[in-house]
């Protein structure tokens, strides 16, 4: 008697089959001797011929531009130049890039993680770790970081700078614990567990920003609350010096997707993509939804939390530790490109100083 299959939507149901990418694209960072390959990309932004590429370790954006044929010409922009950080030597651990129109001039928005961390235990001498030492949660604030920055046109492509005639960049004001948005958290009754616990352990771990005129959007790849990932909405506004300030309380909103988790959010037109996959540091499902009209579908009440269900579009190829699909980048209007963290050696050419992604066709 043949075996019974399991229905669809049991626990023993397979996973989809990965899409296949329509193209690949190879990145080429090749500026100078001392440029490194980022194999640590986390976040990533297209306008126009020019695309952002930012690392979960280094205080830096990454642009390439495209000649016509190829991406490349690599520069390399330093946040400390561009913003007033107050630990400018401490990882910023960005995880989210948005270019943005405000009153028809560009922006770029970037976020960091807003993250605790543990130190790993592979870094400790020995096999046997001293508790305290392992129990010492390294402070978040270079981590907590919203900003927004400028854009011109240079020889080359779309750049950041620190001030546009009366444009200027400016970011939410770090003070001793975080920031405004890290305040509102831990004051809030879903959120303000999880400020304690780092990430990748179910702590707050922010991962990717999306923007519609003064309304922000934060995904959280943690933590994910009764298999729901949450979606952090805030109104920002800044003053007349560029520093933004957050108006009123951040709403929180769940998303349905199978218990994952958020890595980035890019917005497309008025529906907003979502890249889902683990919240903690195991290989395992990664796909792209889709939340339609979002633009349109602002939240109502910070009081209160409302459940949200978008459409799975595609679901991505992942290795066993490496190619973690961790960024994207809209491509054109029918396509998205996806950027890995941890490449495997056939995305990562340390002599060619380049890295390749692939581009996934979007469903109409």
């Amino acid at each position: 008697m043949p075996r019974k299959q399991p229905p669809p939507h049991s626990p023993w149901a397979a996973w989809p089959t990965p899409a296949k990418p329509v193209e690949r694209v190879t990145l080429a960072f090749d500026a100078g001797d001392d440029d490194a390959v980022p194999d640590n990309a986390s976040a990533g932004t297209r306008l126009d011929d020019t695309l952002f590429i930012a690392g979960d370790e280094h205080g830096v954006i990454d642009r390439l531009t495209f000649d016509g044929r190829n991406w490349g010409r690599h520069t390399v922009f330093h946040l400390a130049d561009l913003l007033p950080l107050k630990d400018a030597e401490e990882e910023a651990d960005l995880e989210g890039l948005a270019a943005a129109m405000i009153d028809g001039e560009p922006w770029l928005w970037l976020t960091g993680s807003h993250a605790r961390t543990r130190p790993k235990p592979e870094k400790f001498a020995g096999e046997t770790i001293d508790l305290d030492k392992l129990a010492d949660l390294k402070d978040t604030r270079a981590r907590c970081l919203i900003a927004r920055i400028p854009l011109v046109r240079d020889a080359l492509g779309w750049a950041p700078v620190a001030k546009d005639d009366e444009r200027r960049a400016g970011m939410l004001k770090q003070t001793k614990h975080g920031n405004a948005l890290m305040k509102a958290l831990a004051r809030n009754p879903l959120i303000a567990p999880f400020t304690e616990i780092p990430a990748k352990e179910g702590g707050v771990d922010i991962e990717g920003i999306a923007v519609a005129g003064n309304r922000v959007a934060l995904g959280m790849r943690g933590p994910v609350v009764a298999t729901h990932a949450v979606l952090i909405e805030a109104t920002v506004e800044a003053d007349e010096e560029g520093a933004l300030h957050l108006e009123g309380a951040p709403c929180k909103r769940l998303l349905a997707m199978e218990g994952l988790g958020i890595r980035d959010l890019k917005r497309h037109g008025d529906d907003l993509l979502i890249l889902a996959g683990p919240t903690t540091g195991l290989s395992g499902p990664v796909a792209i939804y889709r939340w339609t009209d979002w633009a349109n579908d602002p939240p109502q009440d910070a009081r209160k939390v409302r459940l949200h269900r978008p459409e799975r579009l595609i679901d991505l190829p992942f290795g066993r530790g490496e190619d973690h699909p961790e960024g994207l980048a809209l491509w054109g209007d029918d396509a998205i490109l996806v950027i890995c963290d941890s490449p495997s050696d056939t995305r990562l050419h340390e002599a060619r100083k380049s890295l390749v992604a692939d581009v996934f066709a979007l469903p109409a």
